[in-house]
């Protein structure tokens, strides 16, 4: 197997080796012996990122984990199911959630806490570092680099990327059917679902939902997933596209109060600094003056 779209998202966690439980020496060996590279991503961009994945779409360990965690902490007049569930959370009780785990190491997960520390460039030396920004040509070099681009190849590397991102997000919310469904419909987690394809910039925002509320017959994984790709393919060029992704950052950063983004850039202020960017863009700072005409986060049917 040649290319890495052929294994399933879901089953890309199986398998592989990491450093966890190694001694420390031996971890410098191996560090001393290979080639190291991380990548990074624009900190607003990857909290926003980590929120829609884990939080706003269908995602029952992580509602369970932290949604639950963060109704009982940071919102006032919960309810039995908001605490329960942990469901239905805002970015700005997200960014509440952020700030708070930083500051008392509670809660934390890696998916959100900044790269500096996750990765820890400041301790190790890596040869190279990429940036999600430019992924598929830091890709592209690195397998060239390490000498690996005849052992790894993309027939075309931006569809199959999107194709990709389709199916895990069908294969996700069928795959946690039962565990999703003790706190929203079928229905309502299947357009979430959608709406994270939107946010990503995968489905047009022009493409509606192909189904309705009140249809309430089971739609099968292979109907969905059908349905997915035809409105993928309506979506017109990646180009076009890219809007989806600025306005649904302005529309989730128009939420936050002026304390709150000030208090956030302190904690993101060390990845801008270190990996080149902005400790508070334009786009950040100015979107509590965005009136969205589509809302991406409007879950209503």
């Amino acid at each position: 197997m040649t290319d890495p779209f052929e294994i399933q998202a879901i089953r890309a966690y199986e398998g592989y080796l990491t450093a966890k439980g190694l001694p420390f020496d031996q971890i410098h060996f191996i560090l001393k012996q290979s080639k190291s590279f991380i990548f990074v991503r624009e900190p607003y961009e990857r909290l926003l990122s980590g929120y829609v994945d884990k939080l706003f779409a269908p995602n029952a360990a992580y509602w369970a984990f932290i949604g639950t965690f963060i109704t009982q902490n940071f919102r006032q007049n919960a309810t039995e199911q908001n605490k329960k569930c942990g469901h239905d959370i805002t970015f700005a009780e997200f960014v509440q959630y952020f700030i708070h785990s930083q500051h008392n190491n509670l809660r934390r997960d890696a998916h959100f806490v900044p790269n500096f520390e996750h990765c820890r460039p400041c301790e190790i030396d890596y040869d190279y570092i990429g940036k999600l920004e430019t992924f598929e040509e830091d890709t592209l070099f690195l397998l060239t680099e390490l000498q690996l681009d005849d052992k790894v190849k993309f027939t075309n590397f931006q569809s199959e990327t999107e194709r990709d991102a389709i199916t895990d997000a069908a294969d996700y919310v069928y795959s946690m059917r039962r565990a999703i469904t003790k706190c929203m419909t079928m229905h309502e987690a299947l357009f979430r679902a959608y709406r994270k394809l939107q946010i990503r910039g995968i489905i047009s925002k022009h493409v509606p939902y192909p189904f309705t509320r009140d249809s309430q017959r089971d739609i099968t994984i292979d109907e969905y997933k059908q349905e997915l790709l035809a409105a993928h393919a309506q979506s017109g060029t990646s180009e076009s596209r890219k809007a989806n992704r600025k306005e649904a950052l302005l529309e989730a950063y128009s939420t936050l109060p002026d304390d709150l983004l000030q208090q956030l850039r302190a904690e993101v202020k060390i990845d801008a600094n270190l990996f080149d960017y902005e400790e508070l863009p334009d786009v950040i700072r100015t979107a509590k003056e965005y009136k969205p005409s589509f809302k991406y986060f409007d879950v209503l049917m």
